[in-house]
């Protein structure tokens, strides 16, 4: 098992931009909760990085004298539509994709006419694309969508709160992890390109570790408000826009923030133009290491001495990568 740094990852991707050093960890859960946070970091803000475990994966298909293979299965990967209404649920859930819920924390309750129960562990999502719009109209030119655009400049996102993030749709990849891997860290990092030009880059998102309610093998659902490029105001240069900033980076301390922590990948966004992205997601199970810091590495994210990074030792990983079509 090799030992992960973020430069590594570049490098697998092919990626031009220089990367710091810097840590990660997973907050993967047992149960249907969905862990996001938002960005407002030098007036960026990203795309919300959210996390759902759909339930078990397909333990009942194999034979009760086999058992599946120890790996991280890929399943599927789109960018579908996004948020017919921004906002919350009572609960903080998202509005939109809407899963089925234990009656005691209904996110999307019940479906189809006459209503039934949604089940547990199934989600109604946005309708997947090939095609997507830049301007600020239908998405797919029949009134389709929440009528946002892709290109951040011309939709109106400023980008100094959730509220102010005007997504076109949602980037999600599916995997069943069938790992038995409860300890190490899930992380994932999502790149789109067009030619050279990067015009999102999520940095790598740390969820953490499963935990030991985790039932295997599980099915996970990884999930990406987003649109392109940066927005008017939105400062030049490395991790700027739509390539992410630091959150909850690098750490006071060893350990997990709390919340979903990610890493600035050191990408400089630019303005998406009509024609064909790449998107790219690698996701990867692996065991952190902490090393303590001081001085310039902790002082530059506003964050006393000492602090915290990382490195980690890969165990487990996969990529995903697909495109669409921007007009």
């Amino acid at each position: 098992m090799a030992s992960v740094t973020p430069s590594d990852v570049d490098a697998r991707r092919g990626a031009t931009s220089p990367r710091r050093s810097l840590p990660a960890a997973l907050f993967f859960l047992a149960f249907t909760i969905v862990a996001l946070t938002s960005q407002k970091t030098d007036a960026q803000t990203g795309a919300q990085r959210h996390f759902f475990a759909l339930g078990n994966g397909n333990a009942d298909t194999h034979p009760l004298d086999t058992h599946p293979p120890t790996r991280m299965i890929p399943l599927q990967a789109t960018m579908s539509q996004a948020y017919p209404v921004i906002g919350v649920n009572a609960d903080g859930s998202d509005l939109w994709p809407c899963h089925g819920r234990t009656p005691s924390n209904a996110d999307c309750p019940t479906i189809d006419v006459p209503a039934l129960p949604l089940p547990h562990g199934t989600f109604v999502t946005g309708v997947p694309a090939y095609s997507w719009a830049l301007k600020n109209d239908g998405i797919f030119g029949f009134g389709h969508g929440n009528g946002v655009g892709c290109d951040a400049y011309a939709d109106g996102t400023i980008g100094l709160a959730f509220a102010d993030c005007k997504p076109c749709g949602q980037i999600a990849t599916f995997f069943e992890d069938d790992t038995n891997d409860a300890n190490d860290d899930l992380l994932q990092r999502v790149i789109v390109t067009q030619g050279l030009n990067v015009i999102f880059d999520s940095g790598v998102v740390d969820f953490g570790p499963a935990g030991p309610t985790v039932d295997y093998p599980v099915d996970v659902e990884l999930y990406y408000d987003a649109n392109f490029g940066f927005w008017p105001g939105a400062k030049s240069g490395p991790n700027n826009g739509n390539c992410s900033p630091d959150v909850a980076y690098p750490p006071a301390s060893p350990a997990l923030p709390g919340v979903i922590r990610q890493i600035v990948g050191g990408s400089t966004c630019h303005r998406p133009v009509a024609g064909k992205a790449r998107i790219h997601a690698e996701t990867v199970l692996a065991a952190p290491g902490y090393q303590q810091a001081t001085g310039d590495p902790c002082s530059r994210h506003g964050v006393a001495s000492p602090c915290y990074t990382v490195a980690w030792e890969q165990k487990y990983q996969i990529d995903q990568h697909w495109d669409v079509v921007l007009r």
